[in-house]
């Protein structure tokens, strides 16, 4: 692996369910150096989502300092509370669709969680992610505001330009809900999956549901292209939740290593399991061990590896540009590489657009969109320019 600062190594040992001789042995040389700064620590379990494993971990560690355990027994059981609360609420909003007709599925956060994790307190979820048919989502949103959830201002501009509209430009929204106190609940509800952007590849409900004998594996294609097209792998709990989803399970690896290669993630999916192998000891068939082992997913691994040290993950402007040169990095066909920039370009200009001015949300349609674009790119370029205090 690439070179870490000492807090990163301890996440990586501590990134496992049950810690063996050798781990705790490394995780007790590490306190003992006196080289770890607890504060940054704490910063990036909670930045990876680990915190549920370094604190299980940390309770059988000597010297570890009191405060920092009750932070991070604190900062456990708020997460286990709210991965509960989610899970209920998915389970609610699971016989809420069923009872209105609308066929649904369920896939990261509280997916993995339920169905994945050995303890659902393990994976901290953001929000509840659900894909339903195109003919379903406009439906599925009124139901959902009916029932109190509420879209942001900019969604709910593209909702009033009417169903055609909504579909067409967007992929997904997002809805929330107030629980209590400062709580809400949020549901990202889609009706397609983008692969890299609309003019690469995308996912609909029926194309995951179809081919029944492979649910697991299309549950791996769309953890790859979130965790590891959408956002370069630039967290270490992806690991976890490629490896749980796969460890132990039947996995027809012919038909997944052939649609991996077909959307071109075939290096960024082995990649993910070069990590589930240094992390968890994932058993992997001869032939993709093979291709694992090969020295440029190796390098390819280390250059993810460096956005793991940063305080926050990559967002907005900077992620879209990281995007293109990982996926664009990872390919050893011309075709798809040329594809992958010319559907970047085209996917950023043909496409309808909302601006603030004021405080006032403008929506401009696609129709104007050769327009719109002149006035990302001046927007996305000035968040590059540092600014005077």
């Amino acid at each position: 692996m690439a070179a870490h600062s000492p807090e990163i190594k301890v996440l990586q040992l501590a990134c496992t369910l049950a810690l063996s001789a050798e781990k705790k042995g490394q995780l007790i040389d590490s306190i003992a150096q006196k080289t770890l700064n607890w504060d940054r620590l704490y910063r990036l379990a909670d930045r990876h989502r680990l915190t549920p494993f370094l604190y299980q971990a940390a309770q059988s560690l000597p010297n570890v300092p009191e405060m920092f355990l009750t932070a991070l027994r604190s900062n456990y059981q708020t997460a286990a509370a709210d991965s509960m609360i989610k899970r209920h609420q998915y389970r609610l909003l699971d016989k809420l669709l069923a009872d209105n007709g609308i066929d649904h599925l369920a896939f990261k956060g509280v997916y993995l969680a339920e169905h994945c994790y050995p303890e659902g307190s393990l994976r901290i979820s953001g929000d509840i992610d659900v894909l339903v048919r195109p003919a379903d989502a406009f439906k599925t949103i009124q139901l959902l505001r009916k029932g109190d959830y509420e879209l942001n201002p900019k969604q709910t501009l593209y909702c009033q330009d009417g169903e055609q509209r909504l579909l067409t430009e967007l992929s997904e929204v997002s809805l929330f809900k107030r629980l209590f106190n400062d709580n809400y609940i949020d549901i990202d509800l889609h009706w397609k999956l983008l692969c890299f952007n609309k003019n690469y590849a995308s996912f609909e409900l029926d194309d995951v549901l179809s081919p029944t004998n492979v649910q697991t594996e299309m549950q791996v294609i769309l953890l790859v292209t979130h965790h590891g097209v959408t956002n370069i792998w630039q967290q270490l709990y992806y690991i976890n939740d490629l490896y749980f989803l796969l460890n132990d399970k039947p996995i027809d690896w012919s038909w997944l290593m052939q649609e991996m290669r077909r959307y071109g993630m075939e290096r960024i999916f082995l990649v993910g399991l070069y990590w589930c192998q240094q992390l968890g000891h994932l058993s992997l068939p001869t032939p993709v061990q093979k291709l694992v082992a090969a020295p440029d997913i190796r390098a390819l691994a280390d250059a993810y590896e460096k956005n793991w040290e940063t305080s926050e993950p990559l967002a907005l402007s900077k992620l879209v540009l990281s995007q293109l040169r990982y996926f664009a990095s990872a390919q050893t066909r011309f075709g798809l590489k040329a594809k992958i920039y010319a559907t970047f370009v085209t996917s950023r200009i043909f496409r309808a657009s909302t601006f603030k001015i004021g405080r006032r949300l403008v929506y401009v349609p696609k129709e104007l969109g050769f327009i719109t674009v002149f006035v990302r790119a001046i927007r996305s370029f000035c968040k590059f320019i540092p600014t005077s205090r």
